[in-house]
């Protein structure tokens, strides 16, 4: 919460970032009885951490009158990323190489935010420079 009041961008790149380096580091910890233990404590406090810097920026980009609603509706993108990588866990373990592969599999996930992150920001970016945005599809 504190650093992203002072840093937002950084804190949503950062905790996206740590999630995804959590979860390369659980393929190889859940081997070990100890460092698994470790490696879900770790995991839980990366997950939550995307959370505030996450609604900080979505607030930030609603702001005025549609904040209730942008707020709603990342809680429900929320929702329906945790329905999206159990799904997809399932789909690892079931058709792909196996319950091994889930946390690897899992790593890419915060990833791929992280390229949306990225993209949105040059947007922004270039919007503020004056240049033409791309064409909306």
């Amino acid at each position: 919460g504190r650093l992203a009041d002072r840093h937002l961008m950084p804190t949503v790149i950062g905790t996206l970032v740590a999630l995804s380096a959590v979860l390369f580091v659980m393929t190889a910890a859940m081997h070990q009885p100890i460092a698994a233990i470790i490696a879900v404590g770790l995991l839980g406090a990366a997950a939550l951490a995307t959370v505030a810097p996450l609604q900080m920026w979505v607030l930030e980009k609603a702001r005025g009158a549609g904040q209730g609603l942008a707020s709603s509706f990342n809680i429900a993108a929320f929702n329906l990323g945790n329905a999206i990588g159990a799904w997809l866990g399932g789909f690892v373990i079931d058709h792909g190489p196996g319950l091994g592969a889930v946390t690897l599999v899992a790593a890419l996930v915060p990833l791929a935010a992280l390229a949306v992150v990225l993209l949105a920001l040059r947007f922004e970016r270039d919007r503020a420079l004056g240049e033409p945005a791309p064409a909306q599809c």
